[in-house]
Parts: C-alpha cells; sequence; structure tokens
C-alpha cells in the first residue's frame, strides 16, 4: 500500500486516537526514541503530521460533545494537555487554527465543570459529615 500511496484508515474512535497520541509523543517529542541525534526520521515526522492535522484534529473536534464522563470526550484530558503544550511550542500554525482552539475552549470548559463538580461534592461530604458530628455529639 505504501508504494502506492494508499492509506486506509479504520474509523476513528477514542481508543484509537489515544494510540496515535501515544505513538505521535513517543516519536516526536520524547527525544530518546528518535535516532542517535534525538531526532524521528523526516519520513516519520511528516506522516504523523499530515495525520495528526488531516486526521485526528478535524475528528477530535468532530466528535466534541457535552458530557460529564470523560469515556465519552474524543480524547483524555492528559493527552489534550500534553498535545496542546507540544502544538503551542513547535507547531504555532497547528496550535493557533480554528479546530485547535475549538478544542482548546472545549477541554477548557470540560476541566472547569470537572472541578466545579469535585468542589460540589466535596463540599456536600463536608456538610454530612459536620451533621452526622452534630447528631452524634449533641
Amino acid at each position: 500500500m505504501r508504494e502506492r500511496q494508499q492509506e486506509t484508515w479504520r474509523p476513528l474512535t477514542r481508543q484509537r486516537v489515544a494510540a496515535f497520541f501515544e505513538l505521535f509523543l513517543r516519536c516526536m517529542v520524547w527525544t530518546e526514541n528518535g535516532e542517535r541525534e534525538g531526532r524521528p526520521h523526516p519520513e516519520i515526522v511528516e506522516a504523523l503530521l499530515r495525520a495528526l492535522v488531516d486526521k485526528i484534529i478535524p475528528w477530535v473536534d468532530r466528535m466534541r460533545h457535552r458530557s460529564r464522563f470523560e469515556r465519552h470526550w474524543p480524547m483524555s484530558l492528559d493527552h489534550f494537555k500534553e498535545v496542546d503544550n507540544d502544538l503551542e511550542l513547535y507547531l504555532p500554525r497547528v496550535h493557533a487554527g480554528r479546530p485547535w482552539q475549538r478544542i482548546r475552549v472545549y477541554f477548557g470548559d470540560m476541566a472547569r465543570e470537572r472541578e466545579q463538580r469535585r468542589r460540589e461534592e466535596r463540599e456536600r461530604r463536608e456538610r454530612m459529615r459536620d451533621h452526622v458530628r452534630r447528631v452524634l455529639f449533641p
């Protein structure tokens, strides 16, 4: 297939996107996995960047929707944070593009909502603990 310049892609899922980001981070960012000089092979760089820009980012942009469960998000928050940082440092044009900016806003909102839910749960537990103390120790 490589000789015929064809690509076959199975439909993307959250697990496949996570696997791509793991591969992307291992090949492109963590320099110990590169060649002797610590740089990845130019063909690998081109293929990964093309896949990131042409397939992965548009898919994540399309699949974002409000959900309180992280398993329904198109990618994990940890992958987002690491890739966002690396795009900002090494690929500013991709980072500044509209699809990635929409993804940044989405994950910013999801992180704020998650933190708010954690805070509310912590406050609810404190109220319950105080209530139990008042009942047990009048």
